[in-house]
């Protein structure tokens, strides 16, 4: 058996450390341990963002929860570094760990529905689209994020912004309940009747308080088919069209969401007619979040994609968790090297629109600069109820861009850093916490609504993890 004094530094020294903890781990492990010298292990230590290249010792392939319980009291006892994996899709990449013991759930990924309640119940390793795919046979969709390979938990447990928040509000604000596996081991169910300060702080406090390893969420009707509506626009009169979006997105009900998107190449979409394919181009994209029949729908949508001079419009239908979530998957596949920028903005001045597009002409990356349109439901939660802030905001901006060439990285940072500070004259307060990257821990208070909130998230993660056992993380701290 490993012991405890074998393990240094919170990592584990070597081949034949790594085989011991697996030996150790392996009777009654439903799931899989890989290590280094297992053919499988650089599959499994990769994830989306390709700037991250991390090496941990042992990766603990979840099947079940007793899986995870087991890997966290083997961690506790040997003191392991530890990292948890839902989908793998986090920018700054701590879903993996260098040297330690990553618990990894991409295996359970089950995902059931009760349709008469209304209920969805999915593994901590599932990603959006297999909530997406057992909902849409029901007439339901769980309101999620904007690309399907993204994981549930992570999404969730720092929010979830995605296209019905304006309707239903974010991924959290739709819990039922959960089930946690705590640092000691444990595993609970939170609620807002069970164990109600976990679960305030599961709103948005990120995987600070243990692994969750399966979500109950409320489902809602819709679809499959969802109307939708696109405007391009050439770069010479995004300005305009930008400044009449601003103008109007304000003044719109909840049956609707708009969001714009500055696309560095244009990809071939069934609504991009073949000349605009490869071009610089700013995208309006129009969602109805009612029935995709009802003629008012249709009315608005319309009258929307032809705000500004558009070079194309289109409106269509499209099955929602099989086509429109997945519309955006191929602009951001595994591997490329991805660094972002992400802020909150009230007003798209005048001022702040040519800042925004004059950056945008400037870029040499790949990628889009995104506007997407928040408010509705997620605005009129009481600030209190969950943890997670700054919900007041029109629009969150994000710079999510990609390159390929490690040779570029420090070029590229420096191209979206300094796009997204000419813009600070305009931002409002707040970062959304699950966009936070590798070098903004100056920006951790704000990513959790200020001090005060930040230190009632302290005392929950005193609660359930004292010493700080899950620290890979946008990270709290204990506070007694």
């Amino acid at each position: 058996m490993l012991q405890a004094d074998q393990v240094r530094g919170n990592v584990i020294e070597g081949a034949a450390e790594a085989a011991s903890l697996a030996a150790e781990l392996r009777p009654g492990f439903a799931g899989e341990l890989v290590t280094a010298e297992d053919p499988g292990y650089d599959a499994a230590r990769t994830i989306w963002n390709g700037m991250i290249d991390r090496r941990p010792g042992l990766i603990a392939r979840c099947a079940e929860t007793a899986d995870v319980v087991a890997a966290v009291r083997a961690a506790r006892r040997h003191g392991l570094l530890v990292s948890v994996r839902g989908g793998g899709h986090g920018v700054a990449g701590k879903s993996l760990c260098e040297g330690g013991l990553t618990i990894d759930l991409t295996r359970m990924r089950q995902v059931s529905v009760d349709a008469g309640a209304r209920r969805v119940r999915a593994g901590g390793g599932s990603l959006l689209e297999d909530i997406d795919e057992a909902t849409a046979e029901h007439g339901l969709i769980v309101p999620l994020g904007v690309v399907s390979e993204t994981g549930v938990a992570g999404l969730s447990l720092g929010g979830g912004i995605g296209w019905f928040s304006r309707k239903h509000g974010l991924t959290c604000d739709n819990y039922e309940s959960l089930e946690v596996v705590t640092a000691d081991g444990g595993v609970l169910r939170a609620s807002e009747l069970e164990h109600p300060d976990l679960f305030w702080g599961l709103h948005g406090g990120g995987g600070n308080f243990g692994v969750v390893t399966e979500f109950e969420f409320r489902a809602h009707a819709f679809g499959p088919p969802m109307r939708i509506g696109v405007s391009l626009y050439h770069p010479e009169d995004a300005v305009v069209a930008l400044s009449e979006y601003a103008r109007v997105y304000p003044e719109l009900g909840d049956d609707v969401g708009w969001h714009a998107a500055l696309k560095m190449s244009m990809p071939k979409l069934p609504f991009v007619p073949d000349e605009l394919v490869g071009k610089r181009l700013l995208m309006l994209i129009v969602m109805y979040l009612e029935d995709a029949a009802a003629p008012e729908g249709e009315k608005l949508v319309q009258r929307l994609i032809e705000v500004g001079k558009p070079a194309t419009k289109a409106m269509t239908l499209m099955p929602f968790g099989a086509r429109v979530q997945k519309i955006i998957n191929p602009e951001f596949p595994d591997g490329n090297r991805y660094y972002t920028k992400e802020a909150h903005i009230n007003s798209l001045s005048g001022e702040a629109l040519e800042s925004l597009v004059g950056s945008w002409l400037a870029m040499d990356l790949e990628g889009e600069i995104e506007l997407l349109g928040l408010g509705g439901a997620m605005a009129r939660v009481p600030d209190d109820a969950t943890a997670f802030p700054n919900r007041k905001h029109n629009w969150w901006i994000n710079f999510a861009l990609w390159w390929t060439e490690a040779a570029r990285d420090q070029e590229c940072v420096r191209q979206i850093r300094g796009a997204h500070d000419a813009l600070k004259p305009w931002l409002s307060s707040g970062i959304y916490a699950n966009m936070l990257n590798f070098d903004e821990q100056d920006r951790l208070l704000d990513a959790y609504g200020g001090a005060e909130r930040y230190a009632r998230l302290g005392k929950v993660k005193a609660a359930y993890d004292p010493d700080n056992f899950f620290r890979l993380n946008a990270n709290i701290a204990p506070r007694p």
